[in-house]
């Protein structure tokens, strides 16, 4: 099939012309009933005050403002303080405001709504260090709307006073609050720093360097202790050898048993292994480590062994010399081996002292870092807080002088400059440019009922040219509409029917659709009645 055939401009206005009262009535209905509720619109006035924002007679060279709140900010707190639900009641109760609502018995809520969208604030941009903003106020009667803007204006006014003390008050109460807080976080800093200092007094400068002195010379010492006692146990064996020589020459039996000697010279070298392994375990570990522990556990097992055993040596070598009392060199060698023996423990125990010292000292030095890192912390923390806590000192001396200044030359203040005046032409609703637009959109409706009606059509055979279009064959011949007497007689009462039809249609839909635009609230929303 052939594509749909693309009509010209006089076949369109033909076609409106066919369609002429498809596009009428649409018009007639929708324009009517637009432009009789545009006549019904209440005319609404608007009054409207200016209001300078004087500066502080002060000069801020001398005293920093205490609030550095912008003007939009400023007018936003003092609005919500005098349009709040208290307030708005007392106006709408003093000027009688929204009676048909309070008839309605509307809820006071939807009252307070509708008169903030009766309310509007506007600053103006500054100009030459020239602050201001407006107030304005709408409603249906004149002088109404004038005397509510100047209530509004007034009340502006004493609450910038009032807002403007508050809030230097204010700021003064929360910086003692902060400086109160900032105090207490203060001294529990200084606290936990006195406190760790005292428990880690390694952590103080110059702690590292002074335990690597001490650790250097208790190296030193450590090494002297042990020269010391590698040389008292060597004259100790050498003593003994000579005291063994003698008890030979002095009697073929000897004091000591040949297995008692071993048994004591074997438990002599295992010892000295050990207290050997010792020494190398503390030059890594501290006395608390398990390898040491045991070692030691060792050697004090086979110090007891040793001690028995000399017991025993002791009570034989007590029963000999009662046979040989006589022998003077030999009792004099066993009495320089004791003294040696006891010589020897002592400066054992002190080189083990020496030791758990340089332990204890290594321990520290590694732990040093780690205590300086968090002693650097807490300093570091401690400074911060001392001097944000003089900041909030000195803010809070400078903002009780500002409040001292303010109270006696004031502060910012507002001066109405313009104000109140009774309107005389209503702000909306607009009428020169609602008409006409009721007139277009009657306009349109009416084009969109015609289309409507007419799309279809366009889709069928109607004339020559479609069926020269769609069928690609000339019209040879076409059959005009035959009508009967009896179809004739009768087409001046379809006529005036169809009139009537009409005219009924017009008069019930104008006023229902005016009842429709009407509940909506649709107008009042073109109409700028925000």
């Amino acid at each position: 099939m052939a594509a749909l055939r693309i009509r010209t401009p006089a076949e369109y206005l033909q076609l409106l012309w066919v369609r002429r009262y498809y596009v009428l009535v649409p018009f007639i209905i929708v324009t009517a009933a637009l432009g009789y509720a545009v006549r019904k619109l209440p005319d609404i006035y608007e009054s409207t005050t200016v209001i300078i924002v004087d500066p502080p007679k002060v000069s801020s060279a001398y005293v920093q403002p205490v609030n550095q709140i912008d003007l939009n900010s400023r007018l936003s707190t003092i609005q919500k303080q005098v349009t709040s639900r208290t307030e708005l009641q007392r106006i709408i109760g003093r000027f009688g405001l929204y009676q048909e609502m309070a008839r309605r018995n509307a809820p006071i809520e939807l009252v307070i709504e509708e008169m903030l969208r009766h309310i509007t604030v506007r600053p103006f941009s500054a100009s030459a260090g020239v602050y201001a903003f407006s107030i304005s106020f709408r409603g249906t009667d004149p002088r109404t709307v004038r005397d509510v803007t100047a209530e509004l204006a007034a009340r502006f006014i004493d609450a910038n006073s009032d807002e403007t003390r508050r809030q230097v008050y204010t700021t003064i109460d929360q910086l003692e609050g902060r400086i109160n807080e900032v105090k207490g976080e203060l001294e529990k800093i200084e606290s936990a720093r006195a406190g760790y200092l005292v428990r880690n007094p390694d952590a103080l400068p110059g702690q590292e360097q002074n335990m690597i002195g001490q650790m250097n010379s208790l190296g030193m010492i450590r090494q002297s202790q042990q020269s010391s006692i590698d040389a008292l146990r060597s004259q100790i064996a050498t003593n003994e050898q000579l005291l063994t020589t003698l008890k030979t020459q002095d009697s073929e039996m000897p004091d000591v048993p040949v297995s008692a000697g071993q048994t004591e010279g074997q438990l002599r070298s295992r010892r000295a292994d050990l207290k050997s392994q010792l020494k190398q375990l503390l030059t890594i570990y501290t006395e608390k480590n398990p390898e040491v522990i045991k070692v030691r556990v060792q050697i004090e097992s086979i110090n007891k062994e040793m001690d028995d055993l000399r017991n025993r040596i002791e009570q034989d070598r007590q029963a000999r010399r009662s046979a040989r009392r006589g022998n003077s060199q030999i009792s004099g060698m066993e009495i320089r081996i004791a003294a040696d023996k006891r010589d020897l423990i002592r400066k054992e125990a002190e080189l083990e002292q020496t030791n758990r010292q340089y332990a204890e000292l290594q321990s520290r030095l590694r732990s040093t870092p780690l205590l300086a890192t968090e002693a650097t912390r807490i300093e570091r923390d401690y400074t911060t807080l001392r001097k944000r806590y003089e900041d909030l000192l000195a803010m809070r001396d400078n903002a009780k002088f500002s409040a001292r200044v303010i109270n006696d030359f004031s502060g910012e203040t507002f001066r109405m400059s313009d104000p109140a005046g009774l309107p005389e032409v209503p702000a909306s609703p607009n009428r020169r440019a609602l008409y006409p637009l009721s007139l277009f959109i009657g306009l349109l409706s009416g084009l969109i009922a015609a289309a409507a009606f007419e799309v279809r059509a366009l889709m069928t055979i109607r004339d020559a040219r479609d069926v020269a279009h769609y069928a690609r064959l000339p019209l040879l011949a076409a059959v005009p509409r035959i009508s009967t007497p009896q179809e004739r007689r009768w087409q001046p009462v379809m006529a005036t029917a169809k009139i009537l039809a009409v005219i009924i249609l017009i008069s019930a839909a104008i006023p229902a659709l005016y009842q429709v635009i009407r509940l909506s609230g649709v107008l009042v929303i073109v109409a700028g009645d925000n």
